[in-house]
């Protein structure tokens, strides 16, 4: 698959492609034991982009690569109790389970590789195309407690009901390996004397996620499903003249991975499938990324 995304890449640059960098927010929930509310923090966006290359008539193909690299996200000691509420309520105790602050902290590409066809091409400007996307994500999201300590006294009253006990919630990477597809549409119209376009696109796949967890030795294959809606500003500032080929745009690109139930215990604590099985929820993610990008057209 990496060579497939290296090959498709390089020979596209031989028709133009542009560098994109952006800035905006990435949020998190569910997946994690105890991540039961959503968390948000800032993320770096840095892509790689042909949005729109016709060949045999009215055929298109675009592709985006793009590196994320989000900043330290903490997830709150109360957003982390309130799973904790929920076994102290099925094994109740004179010490309530309690457990600490964790830091998560996500990067990856996503690549995405659209096939279509216009079925409005007025110009290379001008057009309306519908297709379909094949693509894949690799994420991965390195997690680690802070300095907080958890209760321990829960534990020694309940060893019945744990297989064993670890280092408490060690750090540890999940990695993610999602493959979708699914419709796509795309468009551009331009605005101002051939020189300002506006231009668009909506996709929405499904998509089957391998999971894995490096300390909890745990691996899921998850069902769920990806969209992505990006919006923005074509310029051609120098179109006439000697550089017309250079271009820039200014725009707005959100991207959603929702995936089915399920819960990766990082706790250190080996918990039985009787607790662990209530506390699953839905995995989600999500990027909103404004950004200014350079390219250039053969």
């Amino acid at each position: 698959m990496k060579k497939w995304i290296v090959m498709v890449s390089l020979s596209s640059t031989l028709f133009g492609f542009e560098f994109d960098y952006g800035k905006g927010t990435f949020s998190l929930k569910g997946g994690f034991l105890g991540l039961t509310s959503e968390v948000s923090t800032d993320i770096d966006s840095f892509g790689f982009i042909n949005r729109h290359e016709n060949f045999w008539g009215e055929m298109f193909y675009s592709y985006d690569l793009i590196w994320y690299d989000s900043k330290t996200l903490r997830a709150m000691q109360h957003t982390y109790n309130s799973s904790a509420d929920s076994i102290n309520s099925v094994i109740p105790s004179q010490s309530p389970m309690s457990v600490p602050e964790m830091e998560y902290r996500m990067k990856g590409l996503d690549a995405n590789f659209k096939l279509g066809y216009d079925v409005i091409h007025e110009s290379p400007d001008d057009f309306l195309g519908l297709g379909v996307l094949l693509g894949v994500s690799m994420p991965w999201i390195d997690s680690n407690k802070n300095s907080a300590t958890p209760n321990l006294d829960f534990y020694s009253e309940h060893m019945e009901d744990f297989i064993d006990i670890y280092d408490m919630f060690k750090k540890s990477k999940t990695t993610i390996m999602s493959y979708k597809i699914g419709p796509t549409v795309t468009f551009q119209k331009s605005l101002f004397l051939d020189k300002i376009s506006i231009y668009g696109s909506a996709s929405y796949a499904y998509q089957t996620a391998y999971i894995k967890n490096s300390y909890a030795h745990s691996k899921f294959r998850v069902n769920g499903t990806f969209s992505q809606y990006n919006l923005g500003l074509y310029f051609t500032p120098f179109k006439g003249y000697k550089y017309s080929n250079i271009y820039a745009t200014l725009g707005y690109r959100y991207s959603n991975w929702d995936l089915d139930e399920m819960v990766i215990n990082i706790s250190g604590v080996k918990l039985s499938s009787d607790i662990l099985e209530p506390l699953a929820m839905k995995f989600g993610m999500d990027t909103s990324v404004g950004y200014f990008g350079v390219g250039y057209s053969f």
